[in-house]
C-alpha cells in the first residue's frame, strides 16, 4: 500500500509517517508512507493508493482533489489523530477509506 501524507512541514508529518509504519509492520502489512509537500505532490501521486491531507493544509483539500487522479482516494487526517501522531488510527481510517472507494 503506498500513502502520500500531504503536509507543510514535514517534522510532525514524519513522525506520523514512523507511527504509521511502525502499526503497518505490527499488523504484517507492507506499507510506504511518502512525505510530501503541495508543490511535491505532483511527483508522488501517479500509483498511490491514498493521499491523505494533514491538519496544516485542510484548506488546501479540494486543490489536492483536483490534482489527484479520480482513481485515489484523498482523505483529511482527523485534526486530533495528526496532532497526537497515532499512526494506527491514521492507518486504519486509510484502509477504511481505501475499501469504501473501491466499492463505489
Amino acid at each position: 500500500m503506498k500513502i502520500i501524507l500531504v503536509s507543510y512541514s514535514g517534522t510532525s508529518a514524519s513522525i506520523l509517517r514512523d507511527r504509521m509504519l511502525a502499526w503497518a509492520r505490527s499488523n504484517l502489512m507492507e506499507a510506504e508512507v511518502i512525505v510530501s509537500s503541495l508543490a511535491g505532490l505532483d511527483e508522488d501521486r501517479d500509483d498511490a493508493d491514498i493521499v491523505l491531507v494533514g491538519s496544516q493544509v485542510r484548506c488546501a483539500l479540494e486543490s489536492v482533489r483536483e490534482r489527484v487522479p479520480r482513481k485515489i482516494p484523498v482523505l483529511a487526517v482527523d485534526t486530533r489523530d495528526y496532532g497526537m501522531a497515532k499512526g494506527d488510527r491514521v492507518m486504519q481510517d486509510a484502509i477504511v477509506a481505501i475499501k469504501r472507494y473501491m466499492e463505489e
